[in-house]
């Protein structure tokens, strides 16, 4: 039997699944079917800033409390160079640097975003 797959979850997803603007599964719910999703302080983060309520935050809460959360380490900075004109953003190489040390693919509906990046990126379509 092949193992458990794991998925570094970017925001797009992760946002798509606490607005359920589509019907079906979302993204984020299909790859928690096939394995375990990652994603980072960054991302957490992120959707705490756009959380404006504590109505919307409970659901962030809930969200967060079913992945796993990687924190950011200060050797992280020393690989980031290596995506320098890779992405647009110190914050796409800083997923980048935690997407290759923890050898996870990042799964998002971004492609464009990482496609220089030489990180293995996985189209939430192909789930």
């Amino acid at each position: 039997m092949e193992g458990k797959k794991e998925f570094l979850v970017e925001t797009d997803l992760l946002l798509e699944y606490l607005t359920q603007n589509i019907s079906g599964r979302t993204a984020l719910e299909k790859a928690m079917t096939k394995g375990v999703c990652f994603t980072t302080v960054i991302n957490a983060s992120e959707l705490y800033f756009a959380a404006s309520t504590e109505d919307e935050r409970k659901p962030v809460e809930d969200l967060l409390a079913s992945l796993k959360i990687l924190g950011l380490n200060s050797r992280y900075s020393l690989k980031i160079s290596k995506f320098f004109n890779k992405v647009a953003s110190t914050r796409d190489a800083i997923m980048c640097v935690v997407a290759e040390i923890n050898k996870l693919p990042i799964l998002t509906g971004e492609i464009d975003r990482y496609k220089q990046s030489g990180i293995k990126i996985i189209n939430p379509l192909e789930l």
